[in-house]
Order: structure tokens, then sequence, then C-alpha cells
């Protein structure tokens, strides 16, 4: 199945699930959530939201399996103010090399992973990779909320 129609599984549906409520522990809340177009993406982001009732999704369509860079996040960035918390759900390799460019990390974003960058300005090495958060982490801390 072409990757443009591939939407998640029960599996991965439960699995993120359990992430948002990891993510929820946590305290995590953000301004504007954006997400690709790819189904996956987008069923991903849905359960985010609703999960940590944030403002609805806003479809990006360079979030797809193109190249997501800085330009298109500095495009986003601009409407917002310096302060806002905005969350990205893509793919990869895309946002690993946008948490590179933005902070000079190597790290690898497995599908479900969080990675917190701190930026007031994106540009190429102006960000603070504040943490990143590996999928099963997020589920452990969402499973342990709930027992």
């Amino acid at each position: 199945m072409p990757d443009a129609e591939r939407r998640l599984t029960k599996e991965g549906v439960l699995k993120m699930e359990r992430e948002a409520h990891g993510m929820a522990r946590l305290g995590l809340k953000w301004d504007c959530l954006y997400s690709s177009p790819y189904p996956r993406a987008l069923e991903t982001a849905k359960i985010v939201q609703k999960t940590l009732d944030l403002p609805m999704v806003e479809v990006v369509e360079s979030l797809a399996c193109g190249y997501f860079g800085l330009g298109a996040l500095q495009e986003l960035t601009a409407r917002h103010n310096s302060r806002a918390e905005l969350l990205f759900v893509g793919h990869e390799p895309h946002l690993s090399m946008l948490v590179e460019r933005l902070t000079g990390a190597n790290v690898e974003m497995k599908k479900g992973a969080l990675a917190c960058i701190e930026t007031h300005s994106p540009e190429p090495d102006a960000g603070i990779l504040r943490f990143l958060l590996a999928p099963n982490q997020l589920v452990s801390l969402g499973d342990a909320g709930r027992e």
C-alpha cells in the first residue's frame, strides 16, 4: 500500500492513545497542532488532540513525505508569537533532519517519538533540544498514570 494511504492499525491506535496519556501526565500542552495530511499522521494528531483537549488539528501539505525543512517551519512559526508552543506530526526521516538542523543533535525519531525544541528563531543551530522521548517511554508514562 502506498505510504500516502496507510492508516494506523488497531494496535497503532491503542499504542498512540497510551502515548497521548503519557503526554498528558507530563502536563504537555500546545497552542497549535500541525499534521501531515497522510492518514496515519492525521489519525495520530487527532488522538493527541482529543486526549489533551487541544485546538483543532491543522493539516499542512508540506508535512507529508516531502521535505519539511526550515523554510516550511519558518512560514508556520511566523503565524505565532515567539512564545507559542507548536506540535508537528509528520514523517521520517524529515523530522529527524529538522531536529538536527535546529539543534545540531543527531537524533532518530522513531514512530511516535516526541522531541521538544526550544527556540526563539527557527534558524540552523538556534534551538535547544530539551528532551527526546521514545515511544516506549511515553507508553510507560501513560500506563503508569492509569494504574
